[in-house]
């Protein structure tokens, strides 16, 4: 019997085959006390709290996302979402201070995610013990996030490919952000940098940090029509931080907005962390050329570096090293029983070096007179 071949990847301008499932939870980032932490995740179950994890092609790569200024995880299901449905787990969480203006709080709480997923991959009371492929890490941050994210993905090595959507920049607090240009210098992870046409909050700063990246694999897609707040759920709400202008008015919709930047953002995880190349079209290639042509995309700058390969899936990874192991156990069992023949024939050999002086000491005593000692 023959097994089937794996279906096809589903191109990620299409709707991903995988449902949702959902958890929540208490989450320290080793600050003053305790935030609330998300993971999304594929299920068996569509949108089921705690649903039953779909296993079928686990462990997935996991995606720590960090929100904007003034927001926390409950703003960005648009994206969380999608790339779920797509195979990736989601963690988001809650800043430890909503109205912090320091891009290095998110960098730090990137890494404690991290962490987290780790402990969770290892938790045999967790509902995701062994779904998440820890060789496979990615991060993602929208606006002071977005920052956050890049610094992340230039300190933690195990960030494999980062996103920043808009990611912030305030030129009132030079200083700082001097220090944070040094560390954005240092990426050497693949980065995609997505912004709006419209965005007036944070204007240039996504061109900043593409320049800013060395050489290496890094790309800057402009969404026509986009501004800075669309990179959140849909909301009457204006936001507007204090001492920044108003964000520019949209020319697209939040949904156009969203729906353009997940088809990216999916493309380019499902290159970098998957190894699917032929995504690599969307981000950088012909089709990302016909969406400039088109409109959809008013500007693209891209730098061409061979992504690096992705690890083997960690169920790979275990096989592997089972496979490996095993011609190291019968080694091992054969030297056992080599150690354990030659403690048989030392044995023996006393055995019979104790039997010939009993006889000499026995003859001795007849020659003599008196008995053997």
């Amino acid at each position: 019997m023959t097994t089937p071949a794996p279906a096809p990847p589903v191109p990620p301008d299409h709707p991903g085959p995988y449902k949702i499932g959902k958890l929540e939870f208490p989450f320290w980032t080793g600050g003053p006390g305790f935030t609330l932490a998300k993971i999304s995740y594929p299920a068996v179950e569509d949108d089921g709290w705690l649903a039953h994890a779909d296993r079928s092609d686990g462990p997935y790569p996991a995606i720590v996302l960090a929100p904007a200024t003034w927001t926390g995880a409950n703003l960005y299901d648009w994206f969380t979402d999608y790339v779920v449905r797509h195979g990736y787990i989601v963690f988001r969480y809650f800043p430890e201070n909503i109205m912090a203006l320091d891009p290095h709080m998110h960098a730090d709480t990137i890494t404690d995610a991290l962490d987290k997923l780790v402990d969770v991959n290892h938790d045999r009371f967790n509902p995701l013990r062994g779904m998440v492929d820890t060789s496979r890490f990615g991060a993602a941050g929208v606006s002071l996030g977005g920052a956050g994210a890049l610094i992340a993905a230039a300190r933690d090595k195990r960030v494999r490919a980062v996103i920043g959507f808009a990611p912030g920049r305030n030129e009132r607090e030079p200083q700082k952000y001097a220090l944070i240009d040094t560390e954005v210098g240092r990426l050497a992870t693949p980065v995609l940098i997505m912004s709006g046409q419209n965005d007036r909050i944070s204007p240039g700063s996504g061109v900043h940090y593409h320049d800013l990246v060395p050489q290496g694999y890094k790309t800057y897609l402009e969404i026509t029509g986009g501004n800075h707040v669309q990179f959140l759920d849909p909301s009457d709400v204006d936001i507007r931080l204090p001492g920044l202008p108003r964000d520019g008015k949209p020319g697209i919709t939040f949904a156009e907005q969203h729906a353009t930047a997940n088809i990216y953002a999916t493309a380019f995880f499902n290159a970098a962390l998957k190894g699917q190349d032929v995504c690599q079209s969307y981000v950088n290639g012909d089709l990302c050329q016909i969406a400039l042509k088109e409109g959809v995309l008013c500007d693209m700058r891209h730098l061409t570096g061979p992504l690096p390969a992705p690890p083997p899936p960690a169920g790979v990874i275990a096989a592997a090293t089972a496979a490996a192991a095993a011609p190291l156990a019968v080694l091992g069992s054969a030297a056992q029983a080599g150690v354990s023949l030659l403690a048989g024939a030392t044995r023996g050999v006393d055995a019979l070096v104790r039997g010939v002086g009993r006889t000499l000491r026995d003859a001795a005593g007849s020659f003599t007179g008196r008995p053997a000692p």
